[in-house]
């Protein structure tokens, strides 16, 4: 596999904005919420966030878009979206946090918790008012 065929593979699953913004928003709540165990530990718990949250939060950033796409009626598809990826992601940062080095796993899984409910419901509302006014406009 090639670094186009890599790259391209990405451009198409990762929403990189949202991934940026997710990485260090979220990068700099765990490494608040560990810094009481030492500047290192904290460091270590944020870059973990940090890149976690890049590569699999804007993963999950275009699979609550997709999911919000795909289903009717929109209450549904959006509820669905918020779930599956909300859930995912929920669950996965437990489990890096849980792998050796973080102090605070429970602790620093508790802003995506929160930050997943509400981002993944407006993008999965954002996703769909945007498909509606693409679709006036090809009608007009």
């Amino acid at each position: 596999m090639s670094w186009v065929n890599i790259r391209a593979f990405l451009d198409k699953h990762i929403d990189y904005p949202a991934a940026v913004a997710g990485a260090i928003i979220l990068g700099s709540i765990v490494f608040v919420i560990n810094y009481d165990h030492g500047w290192n530990n904290a460091l270590l718990a944020a870059g973990k966030q940090a890149t976690y949250t890049f590569f699999a939060g804007g993963y999950m950033v275009r699979l609550n878009e997709r999911i919000a796409l795909a289903l009717n009626p929109a209450v549904v598809a959006i509820l669905a979206g918020v779930l599956c990826a909300g859930g995912l992601a929920v669950s996965l940062t437990y489990l890096v946090h849980s792998l050796k080095g973080t102090p605070e796993p429970l602790n620093s899984t508790v802003p995506t918790m929160v930050l997943a409910l509400l981002g993944f419901t407006f993008l999965g509302v954002r996703a769909r008012y945007q498909a509606n006014q693409s679709a006036v406009k090809k009608s007009d």
